[in-house]
């Protein structure tokens, strides 16, 4: 009988046990710029990146949801120094403020996926967009797209074609693919 009791009193004990989720590292934003009438992605993303949210929660929408990271958009990284120069000094350089602002405002799905939607603050723009999330191999994965022109960013679009003219040839597109991912572990009561 006490071995039942002491069975049945372990179980209810693994069912009580508060489950969290854990960032296991920080989120790191990444975006896909276009250029070329065909449309060539150029991948890069910001070397200096300020988080602020919660490291662990009950939920990945508690984990989420009022996290806020900043991007300095002098620290662009582009893999390669001579285009990232040129980003900074042709784009980011003729807009207002030196940091992209980035925060959770709603989260919706569950521990696998869904969608949430991010306010970005950008050359005194603050724009609501939407990304779609996936959890997979224990690595939360957030994508959407947003359109530079909503940012008021077109003379520094222009600027970005003109002094990029050859390697563009002569088309810098408006819509950039804009993402966050970091990896992450659900556990149970004392299990780390």
């Amino acid at each position: 009988m006490n071995r039942f009791l002491m069975t049945l009193l372990a179980t209810v004990s693994l069912l009580q046990a508060e489950c969290t989720v854990e960032m296991l590292t920080l989120p790191e934003v990444a975006w896909t710029a276009y250029k070329t009438p065909k449309k060539i992605g150029v991948d890069g993303g910001f070397l200096a990146t300020v988080y602020h949210g919660k490291q662990e929660a009950k939920s990945l929408s508690a984990l989420l949801l009022k996290s806020q990271v900043q991007l300095e958009v002098n620290n662009v990284d582009t893999k390669d120094p001579f285009r990232d120069a040129k980003l900074v000094q042709f784009f980011f350089n003729m807009m207002q403020g030196a940091v992209i602002d980035a925060d959770v405002r709603s989260i919706k799905g569950d521990e696998k996926s869904g969608s949430l939607v991010v306010n970005v603050s950008m050359n005194n723009k603050a724009i609501d967009v939407p990304l779609e999330y996936v959890v997979k191999d224990g690595i939360f994965r957030a994508k959407g797209v947003l359109n530079l022109l909503d940012f008021n960013a077109q003379e520094p679009l222009k600027m970005l074609t003109l002094n990029c003219y050859a390697p563009h040839e002569g088309k810098t597109w408006e819509d950039v693919a804009v993402g966050f991912s970091f990896k992450l572990r659900h556990h149970c009561g004392d299990e780390k």
